[in-house]
């Protein structure tokens, strides 16, 4: 892996998935010295059992900082968003780059969430000069998700190079970040719960007031917190106001609740929006200017997808979902 002045200049995401009995630090050890000697920082961020196998990876005085391991589980934007700001403290700034090594175990959302966090890396990063190694741990494949995911699955789709014993190779399997979130989330549309009764169907809707507060009356018995309750209704606030003002009326809004989360479809007649990659990151970080609706939805829930609204590709509609 070569850190030199003619490498490469942006995110570079390495995998590397682990076996049983496997000597983790002898297939570290070399990716860690050749960065040191190549003049990059590097910063580990393991799991305590993880981050103590590695600490013969580098000499005492070698420029190597452990950190504890950064809490990526939960809503996908909320992770991308941890790692860049893990990343963004370390970053040299005097135009070295930075090797991370992070350890990926059981994750609690399962490894569908996991994957749709480490594909956005490869989008959200993409311009920091960073080696990101992660390692991800094969005591996890016993607990694989209803999904039917594991880590294995993760290391292929979303690591452009794996680390293996023999060194760092290209991955003959990975996929573009778009198509792959594209792919995951057209999976899981429509929701099951859309075949139920919504408990709160607005149509045609034209007063954002009366949503605001139709929507909070349908929230009052839920089993969600009140932090939580205003962050689902800003994020449908800000959903139905980009559908008014970029697509077609009449706009709808229904309000689903059961099988432990609560579902808002929010449809237009205009094109739908398809890029699973937009709204990631602050469209420029001025809240008083605007534009910043997309990233503060994601930012408020646990999922957004926006698909057709209908068979024939016409209309837009966008599902938020809050686990409950």
């Amino acid at each position: 892996m070569e850190h030199d002045h003619d490498g490469p200049s942006g995110y570079r995401h390495l995998g590397h998935l682990g076996t049983q009995g496997e000597d983790l630090a002898a297939v570290v050890e070399p990716v860690v010295r050749q960065a040191l000697a190549a003049g990059a920082w590097v910063v580990t961020a393991c799991p305590e059992p993880v981050a103590t196998g590695l600490s013969g990876c580098w000499d005492a005085g070698d420029d190597v900082r452990s950190l504890t391991t950064p809490q990526l589980d939960g809503r996908p934007a909320a992770g991308v968003a941890e790692m860049a700001s893990l990343i963004d403290h370390h970053l040299p700034d005097d135009g070295r780059r930075l090797l991370l090594v992070t350890a990926v175990e059981t994750p609690t959302g399962g490894w569908l969430e996991r994957m749709q966090i480490e594909a956005l890396f490869n989008h959200v990063l993409s311009d920091r000069p960073v080696d990101h190694l992660c390692l991800l741990g094969p005591d996890a494949e016993s607990l694989r998700a209803g999904d039917g995911l594991g880590p294995e699955d993760v290391a292929r789709a979303t690591h452009p190079f794996l680390l293996t014993g023999g060194g760092v190779v290209a991955n003959p399997d990975y996929r573009e970040p778009g198509g792959l979130l594209t792919e995951l989330q057209r999976a899981v549309v429509p929701d099951p719960l859309e075949v139920t009764e919504p408990v709160l169907s607005l149509i045609d809707l034209d007063d954002m007031r009366v949503m605001r507060r139709s929507v909070h009356r349908a929230l009052a018995d839920s089993d969600l917190d009140q932090d939580t309750v205003e962050d689902f209704v800003l994020a449908i606030d800000e959903i139905v106001a980009n559908a008014a003002e970029h697509g077609v009326p009449p706009v709808d809004v229904r309000l689903w609740s059961g099988m432990g989360r609560l579902l808002c479809s929010i449809t237009d007649r205009g094109a739908c929006f398809d890029d699973p990659l937009a709204g990631y990151g602050p469209a420029h970080g001025d809240m008083a200017v605007g534009g910043m609706g997309l990233w503060l939805a994601r930012r408020s829930v646990d999922s957004l997808v926006a698909a057709p609204a209908e068979e024939s590709g016409g209309g837009c509609t966008v599902r938020l979902v809050v686990n409950a």
